[in-house]
């Protein structure tokens, strides 16, 4: 596996540090939020944990803005009623404006993020745009080598106030399991039917996740074994959860440059190193993206997302790290296969152009 090698972002931008207690932050007033002019400045210092060290402390957090000020408002206030929020190292990677038709959006989300107070907060604003695979991948690679695990968080999302214990103590709970690659936030909108407060399967997830440095040195941007796909079908309809979602379509238009996806990469590393992903019984995690601002979203809503309000009962039965769920791999392929019929996705595609 080559190295991955990343120095996308200049050197940490200055801040001003307030103590909080978590959940209290407010917005600011102001839609630009300015900081005061006398307000004191420094460089953050967040410790770094080298792999394996004081597994039990938070883990660092990578937060991924861009040009949306009200997603970005309300992912941060979620994360603010986490109570592990303020002991956990915050890097914050903002993308740089593509013309000057985003960079006041940019501005404003800039502005945001440098009045946040974290007192572990730490600032990247990349000069240009470089779009939100690279940056995850350069984000997470950079965490990753630093702390030995992350958490990562787009812009768009709702986290619930139990999101970031269940993501910590699955970091901790399987920090020695090989197998165990990945865990997320989010769930689909079904019953597993599990006694345990998770399960395991076999597809990533991208809305609000967590991984190791060990598995992320696995992670293969070059796609290398696409062609093994290619020459199996049957492990290409697996890799396509038996037909119930098309990933492997979205990964051909990777290949040929027609998408820019670090999740497809991704999850043909885990999938090609037969890694499992952990997934909450209940969904952590709601998407606000769907409203036509997202890169890959769409519009009309998240066709993945439960209704009503996000848990806030915490999730403690982990399960034995042995083998995917067989029961809620079934109801969640038959989620997807329902949702992704050819008439559904070309709904979703008109109800984008017309929005």
């Amino acid at each position: 596996m080559t190295t991955l090698l990343f120095a996308p972002y200049s050197r940490p931008k200055a801040h001003f540090q307030a103590t909080v207690s978590p959940g209290t932050w407010v917005p600011p007033q102001s839609e630009f939020a300015v900081l005061p002019a006398d307000a004191p400045m420094h460089t953050s210092r967040v410790r770094t944990l080298p792999p394996g060290s004081n597994v039990g402390a938070s883990a660092p957090i990578a937060l991924f803005l861009y040009r949306r000020p009200k997603h970005t408002l309300r992912c941060l206030q979620s994360l603010a009623a986490n109570p592990e929020f303020l002991d956990s190292p915050l890097y914050l990677f903002c993308d740089g404006p593509k013309g000057t038709a985003d960079a006041r959006a940019v501005d404003e989300v800039r502005r945001i993020a440098r009045a946040l107070p974290h007192p572990r907060k730490v600032l990247f604003e990349a000069p240009t745009n470089r779009g939100l695979a690279d940056s995850v991948i350069a984000g997470v690679t950079r965490v990753v080598q630093e702390h030995g695990r992350v958490v990562v968080v787009e812009d768009d999302l709702v986290l619930a106030p139990t999101f970031l214990a269940f993501m910590n103590r699955s970091l901790h709970h399987y920090a020695d399991d090989a197998c165990v690659m990945q865990v997320s936030g989010h769930m689909y909108p079904v019953d597993p039917g599990s006694a345990d407060d998770a399960v395991f399967l076999p597809m990533v997830g991208s809305w609000g996740w967590a991984t190791w440095e060990r598995a992320w040195r696995r992670f293969d941007p070059d796609m290398r074994d696409f062609e093994t796909l290619v020459a199996q079908p049957g492990l290409r309809r697996q890799f396509d959860v038996a037909g119930a979602f098309p990933y492997f379509s979205i990964l051909k238009r990777q290949r040929a440059g027609k998408a820019d996806s670090w999740f497809i990469r991704w999850y043909l590393s885990v999938f090609m190193s037969g890694g499992m992903t952990l997934y909450p019984r209940h969904s952590l995690v709601r998407n606000e993206g769907f409203d036509g601002t997202g890169v890959h979203c769409g519009a009309g809503g998240s066709p993945y997302d439960p209704q009503g309000a996000l848990p806030h009962q915490p999730l403690t039965r982990l399960p034995d790290a042995g083998h995917v769920d067989a029961h809620a791999l079934a109801r969640v392929r038959t989620f997807l296969a329902a949702k992704n019929t050819v008439w559904q996705r070309a709904r979703r595609c008109l109800h984008a152009l017309i929005a």
